[in-house]
């Protein structure tokens, strides 16, 4: 290998462009003691393919691969370069434009952070192109646009994956961080290089290389996501769930299913699912984990995850295709967050689409970055669960820290999801998505409906408000949110009151009318406190 030579390789099939490119090279400031060659490979089947061909026909230690209708302004690009390499012999790729994280559908270019700068006519008239500018000398990336390469090691083109005219350049990037080495793009005080290229057509195989990309490097590139799926002899709605997840666009998911029912018609209907898909792992419980609200099923899922990040869904619950996906990205482009949420689409048993719940109705038209003291603020004070069921909300594993559903050391089991949006708000801020992303099932067969959930919902309503005050997390007016408390108690304070008039229930469930009636009377005396508040509702 001669590291005193520099190869320039291009695959055309425009010779005026070509000799518009070579003069620009020939003008070139060459170092002393460097020579250059250059190697044209015309009406190659594909860039991978023509740039592997000329990569073996060269014995230059820095190779600049670049479209034929670039052209270099920068006369001391190649000193520049080698400033570069030897600066950090890690660097295996230069770049002049490019995406800090790759977005999770792998278009560089909508990344929420790129760098560099470029002359480029993609729009179909020729201006600055101008990204971040890098703080330091050099900003290491995840991909580099393919207009023009740089390497000093050579790593083979993917030929027989990518033969065509797409994603050769980001598979390149991701081939060098898989051997170890590092891409970057360097400091431009002014572009290096004018880009002609005109508009770009993304026609040509654009989505199957997409695709292919996606296929071929997720794993690698993107975080696992655990889907967790417990259920309760739901087989029809949970065969509808499943799908909803195995039509994710997001590659890099595992799927645990945790099946607590009383008969086998949910694990004969998972054989076919099972057989086909080794991502799925399903569990059957010997022994059943409790009725209820089914969360010591859906804590024996999390146990049995392996991912970086979680979402539950709901047996009776559907997830839109690309709802990991958009969620996962905004983790990976996004610090201080942690959760993501969205806009949930209310269905029936049917599917049919409803008018939302007061609950369910949009935060915002579009997607938002929320502060957490203002959402957990909103949440409590309102009594309203706007981030969403399990269903809705992805998550980091490691920032529930405790099991689903504790907040602040208490278990919650009806608002363990509330419950468990209000511990991760205390750790960071939280992102909206306006366009609905999952959907939530309304039916008649729903722990929601039982009385005993409904009296206990409200007992962990009031619990999640005071420990939430006197914590000083959230809740700065107590007084007012007592009041909401009550308010939206009252037909269950007259539920309570015409059932303890029975005697079956009172005996059945005294503990849970007891711990009832201490919230209230708790509430009526905090209230009673404040000379300011004015109690709107009769005792009993």
């Amino acid at each position: 290998m001669n590291d005193q030579k520099i190869a320039f390789i291009y695959c055309y099939n425009d010779e005026l462009l070509l000799n518009e490119s070579f003069r620009y090279i020939q003008s070139l400031n060459i170092p002393v003691g460097f020579e250059i060659e250059i190697i044209p490979v015309e009406n190659a089947s594909s860039m991978a393919a023509g740039y592997n061909f000329a990569m073996e026909q060269t014995d230059a230690k820095y190779k600049v691969y670049l479209h034929q209708d670039v052209f270099i302004i920068n006369r001391n690009f190649i000193s520049d370069v080698l400033d570069v390499f030897q600066q950090d012999k890690k660097i295996g790729l230069l770049g002049m434009v490019g995406a800090k994280v790759l977005p999770t559908n792998g278009i560089w270019w909508e990344a929420h952070e790129k760098f560099g700068k470029v002359y480029d006519s993609h729009t179909g008239s020729m201006e600055l192109l101008s990204f971040n500018y890098p703080t330091d000398d050099i900003e290491y990336v995840q991909a580099i646009d393919g207009l023009m390469m740089v390497t000093q090691y050579d790593i083979p083109w993917r030929e027989e994956i990518f033969d065509g005219w797409h994603f050769y350049d980001i598979s390149q990037s991701v081939e060098f961080l898989k051997n170890g080495y590092k891409v970057a793009i360097s400091q431009q005080e002014e572009p290096w290089c004018i880009h002609d290229c005109g508009i770009v057509n993304v026609k040509n195989g654009f989505e199957e290389y997409r695709n292919l990309f996606l296929d071929e490097y997720s794993k690698f590139l993107f975080p696992l996501v655990s889907v967790l799926i417990p259920t309760y002899n739901r087989p029809e709605y949970l065969k509808e769930a499943l799908e909803s997840v195995l039509q994710q666009t997001y590659r890099n998911i595992e799927i645990i299913i945790c099946d607590d029912s009383t008969n086998d018609k949910t694990e004969i209907m998972i054989q076919s699912f099972l057989e086909n898909n080794q991502t799925i792992r399903y569990f059957k419980n010997s022994e059943r984990l409790g009725q209820g609200n089914g969360l010591a099923n859906a804590h024996k899922c999390l146990n049995l995850s392996t991912g970086e990040f979680v979402n539950f869904l709901m047996d009776d619950d559907r997830f839109s295709h690309e709802k990991i996906s958009k969620m996962v990205n905004y983790f990976i482009q996004i610090k201080n967050i942690t959760l993501v949420t969205s806009y949930r689409q209310v269905i029936n048993e049917n599917g049919d689409f409803l008018n939302p719940i007061e609950a369910t109705k949009k935060l915002f038209n579009e997607d938002t970055l929320v502060d957490s003291k203002e959402l957990g603020n909103y949440i409590l004070c309102n009594m309203l669960n706007v981030i969403g069921e399990p269903t809705t909300v992805l998550f980091k594993k490691n920032d529930l820290e405790q099991t689903f559903g504790k907040y602040l050391g208490r278990q919650y089991s009806p608002l363990s999801d509330v419950s468990t949006w209000l511990h991760l708000l205390l750790r960071g801020s939280a992102v909206y998505i306006a366009e609905p992303l999952s959907y939530f099932r309304l039916h008649g067969d729903q722990n929601a409906y039982n009385i005993v959930n409904i009296i206990t919902g409200s007992i962990e309503w009031y619990h999640l408000i005071k420990i939430s005050h006197h914590s000083s997390y959230f809740v700065d007016n107590l007084y007012d949110t007592l009041n909401v408390w009550l308010a939206n108690n009252i037909h269950i304070i007259k539920k309570v009151k015409q059932l303890s008039c029975t005697s079956s229930f009172v005996e059945e469930n005294k503990n849970l009318v007891n711990e009832f009636n201490r919230c209230y009377k708790d509430c009526l005396k905090t209230l009673l406190e404040d000379s300011t508040s004015k109690i709107e509702y009769p005792l009993y």
